[in-house]
């Protein structure tokens, strides 16, 4: 139990998965291409919910806007059959946007707040140095007369990866009804946090302080595909940085690496520099132009 939520807490993201499923070499047909998904998973203190309960926010397409799924999830002890997952979802979920930035948006949540679906608890079991989930076939049930379905949620988690197929079928036919054609799973990455400090210099940096130099500092930026966007006063231009954790399976030596880069407007990169992916400080100088980025999540194996 207690390695299980250790693992479940965090932030995960698929920016690999999309990489590589748009690169040619891996030939992969446009109608089995998945959606980006970012999931942020964060452990809050709602007693009357249990003694393990995360609140879940998800968002599409690198665009924190877009948010489509919000829920709370709860762990218990099922015994013999694993450790069951319970959903809970939010009558106001509007409400309760964002509580994994400032938890105490859901510090007075009761369970009236909340509905939960019969059937549609996950049993997660140890399989080798992962877990693997599940809902039990044909049991998280819903809709009206015809138009009744059911949910399968397929999950596998482990300290560095969180895989999940989800899908609706008919509950008549057991035709695919949404989800992915073949099961293959949003395979989304743990991410890794870094807080980056970004400067401006009016003049050389080595001739010290100028009254035009900008800083910005504290920016956070994740390094699965996480950007940052800053616009400098003296040439109106916005300045893109992007970290990616690059795991590249094309490469036989060293194939892992993290990969940060910055753009002006919609030019081709200015720069970027190769770090190994357990570094824990990063950036470059350019002399005109510095960023560092400091790790600040707690650092997992």
């Amino acid at each position: 139990m207690q390695r299980l939520v250790l693992w479940f807490e965090g932030d995960f993201d698929n920016q690999e998965q999309i990489w590589f499923e748009n690169d040619r070499r891996s030939a992969t047909p446009a109608s089995e291409r998945h959606e980006r998904v970012h999931a942020t998973h964060r452990r809050v203190n709602l007693p009357a919910f249990g003694q393990y309960v995360f609140y879940v926010e998800e968002y599409l397409d690198d665009d924190p806007a877009k948010v489509f799924r919000q829920r709370l999830v709860t762990f218990e002890s099922a015994r013999e059959a694993g450790v069951r997952m319970k959903l809970w979802f939010f009558k106001d979920p509007a409400s309760v946007r964002g509580a994994h930035r400032d938890p105490s948006i859901v510090a007075s949540i009761t369970p009236a707040d909340v509905t939960g679906l019969p059937g549609c608890d996950v049993l997660w079991v140890p399989q080798g140095d992962q877990y693997v989930g599940g809902m039990e076939p044909r049991a998280c049930v819903f809709g009206e007369k015809g138009q009744r379905r059911y949910s399968q949620h397929d999950l596998v988690l482990s300290p560095t990866k969180y895989w999940r197929v989800d899908r609706i079928f008919l509950l008549e036919s057991d035709k695919l009804h949404e989800g992915h054609s073949r099961g293959v799973p949003h395979k989304m990455m743990r991410t890794k946090m870094f807080s980056c400090d970004i400067s401006f210099y009016a003049d050389d940096y080595l001739a010290g302080p100028h009254p035009d130099d900008e800083v910005f500092s504290g920016k956070e930026i994740h390094s699965q595909g996480g950007t940052i966007a800053v616009t400098r006063k003296s040439d109106g231009m916005e300045y893109v940085f992007r970290l990616r954790d690059k795991e590249y399976p094309y490469y036989e030596k060293n194939p892992d690496f993290m990969f940060l880069s910055v753009r002006r407007g919609t030019e081709s990169f200015l720069a970027y520099s190769l770090h190994d992916p357990a570094a824990t400080l990063i950036g470059f100088n350019l002399g005109w132009l510095s960023v560092f980025c400091e790790r600040v999540d707690p650092l997992r194996n």
